[in-house]
């Protein structure tokens, strides 16, 4: 499997990606803010994230299937959300297209950070951003063990595919559901252990570095100011 999956195109080499990655996490949380922050009676304003957000995909020379296939995922959850914010019992149509348009571009966002910045290198910024050690610990862990998590439930199945003839009834499916799960938390067990005397025999002492980080530049400046200027003209426009 791709093992990519996440930040599959975080080594290409554009103007969003050599950002440092604190630069891109404050940037784009400061437009998630001031997207949620319009008024929902000015919903045109929302047009203007949308044309800014599609210079920045541009820039990020990331294919916009990417974006679209990941939007069309996360789509009926966005849809189910918006049915269910008004809580009147009254279909509003305005209501549901701004709640739409706020989470479409607050995913956007989303998916232009994660995809320009490396997860090490998203998990240091928050880090040296002060989130919690433990919470930034707990992520890169979660990283790198759904990788082996993964692996290890792809090569049961295929192991299940490979020893059976046929289709088994439903019942007998859901018991060979029940084993694979089994073993699978067993040797969930295993490789933790395994993993934990190996990252001690390694000196670890409960930080992860990040090989040649990036830091701050005159660009990561300049793209503040950008998104600074930016919000300052669509909150003036708006109020």
């Amino acid at each position: 499997m791709r093992h990519n999956f996440i930040d599959r195109y975080a080594s290409l080499d554009s103007p969003l990606h050599s950002l440092e990655a604190r630069t891109k996490i404050i940037g784009f949380l400061a437009l998630t803010v001031a997207v949620l922050w319009v008024p929902a009676d000015r919903s045109g304003i929302f047009f203007g994230y949308f044309f800014l957000a599609a210079i920045l995909m541009g820039i990020s020379q990331i294919p916009l299937g990417y974006f679209i296939a990941r939007a069309l995922v996360l789509l009926p959850f966005v849809l189910l959300a918006a049915l269910a914010a008004p809580g009147k019992g009254d279909f509003n149509p305005g209501v549901l297209g701004v709640i739409v348009l706020r989470s479409t571009l607050c995913l956007i966002n989303l998916l232009i950070l994660t995809g320009t910045t490396p997860f090490p290198e998203l998990l240091r910024g928050l880090r040296r951003l002060g989130f919690p050690r433990v919470l930034v610990l707990n992520l890169s862990f979660l990283y790198r063990y759904l990788f082996v998590l993964t692996d290890e439930a792809m090569r049961m199945r295929q192991a299940r595919e490979c020893r059976r003839v046929g289709r088994a009834s439903a019942r007998a499916e859901m018991a060979i559901l029940g084993s694979m799960l089994g073993t699978l938390l067993l040797r969930s067990f295993e490789h933790a252990e395994r993993m934990y005397q190996a990252m001690l025999s390694r000196a670890y002492i409960g930080e992860f570095h990040v090989l040649a980080p990036r830091e701050f530049t005159w660009r990561d400046f300049v793209f503040l100011g950008g998104v600074a200027v930016t919000i300052g003209t669509v909150f003036r426009l708006s109020s």
